[in-house]
């Protein structure tokens, strides 16, 4: 498999695009039921990273991700599953050389969990490590508008390689829809489909407020030319936004993009 030539250029205009039913029904069953085993046990030192955060229904703590869950050190049939050979070859398409996976989680966005705010991947430190990502996020739940699907802006009117804030600083403090309107979709993703967006283009998606997760897995990656970081980023990111657990979950005050 590969992208069409239309989708190249779609993702080359608006900084992303969307890839239905890349990973079929069976695959998407053994990926769900691995989230649900990730989020019951208890992370292994070194490995799985958990962050929790204050639910904006009930002040409780709530599980929003977990971090450093694949490769082959700690999960290979995991690893070729997401990163298949259809999705290299992808990826390649996008960036213009091979992929290398710079950071990865799951993303629960269960019922009460928090709005992501409107901002850049890249203005969460990442120039420190190359100037050009591209993330694969991969839908294992349904996205819809009431259970916090993804907002992307569709315009393509954004600097497709500088920051538009400050490091670590949302775009805006509001929740989708995002102003104009007119500039942003809103992506009702079915499992299995894939959004391949890069590191630039804004997004950001409200609370949850349903009663339904909305789990989605994404997969960061950056050009075989920079080299592989993936170590040194989570070594760096534990030093400064360590995982934590449920009983010391962060508010509203500790958002980082």
């Amino acid at each position: 498999m590969q992208l069409d030539e239309d989708q190249v250029q779609e993702f080359q205009q608006k900084g992303f695009v969307v890839v239905k039913g890349m990973f079929d029904g069976a695959a998407m069953t053994k990926v769900s039921a691995w989230a649900d085993e990730l989020q019951a046990k208890e992370p292994e030192p070194g490995q799985e990273a958990k962050y929790y955060e204050k639910s904006v229904l009930s002040g409780e703590d709530v599980l929003v991700r977990i971090e450093n869950v694949i490769g082959t050190e700690i999960n290979p049939a995991m690893t070729s599953l997401l990163i298949s050979a259809d999705v290299a070859t992808c990826l390649t398409q996008l960036l213009g050389e091979a992929p290398v996976l710079f950071k990865e989680k799951v993303n629960y966005k269960l019922p009460g969990c928090r709005a992501d705010k409107l901002h850049q991947d890249q203005a969460a430190g990442w120039n420190t490590y190359t100037d050009f990502f591209i993330t694969m996020a991969i839908a294992v739940d349904a996205n819809r508008k009431d259970n916090a699907a993804l907002s992307f802006m569709s315009s393509g009117n954004y600097p497709h390689d500088a920051l538009m804030t400050e490091e670590w600083k949302p775009i805006t403090e509001i929740d989708p829809p995002y102003e104009p309107s007119e500039d942003y979709s809103l992506i009702e993703a079915d499992p299995g489909d894939v959004i391949f967006f890069d590191s630039y283009v804004p997004h950001g998606s409200p609370p949850n407020t349903s009663e339904r997760a909305r789990r989605n897995i994404f997969l960061t990656f950056n050009r075989q030319s920079a080299g592989d970081m993936r170590a040194r980023y989570y070594a760096d990111k534990w030093a400064s936004y360590a995982p934590n657990k449920a009983g010391d979950g962060r508010g509203e005050e500790d958002f980082r993009v």
